[in-house]
């Protein structure tokens, strides 16, 4: 089961992201969502992105101030995540 799964937001989410170019095209376990570049949020641009690692949440900022400046992260270490 995967930690989306476990949340039951599956159906909320649109796409997974993964800088690890061997994932991307692929589908995460269970839910079937698809696997795709950072690249994908200047198309995508999601409102909110989920940080499932907090040491890259800077990082991940960064690209987003470039790929899709207007969603917001949340961290799942973060109170009320």
């Amino acid at each position: 089961m995967s930690f989306l799964d476990l949340l039951e937001i599956a159906d909320s989410i649109e796409a997974v992201v993964d800088v690890n170019p061997g994932k991307q095209g692929s589908h995460l376990a269970g839910s079937g969502l698809e696997i795709v570049a950072p690249e994908s949020l200047r198309e995508l641009r999601p409102d909110v992105v989920i940080v499932m690692n907090p040491i890259y949440r800077e990082e991940i900022e960064r690209d987003l101030a470039r790929l899709s400046p207007a969603s917001r992260t949340i961290a799942v270490d973060e109170p009320g995540a």
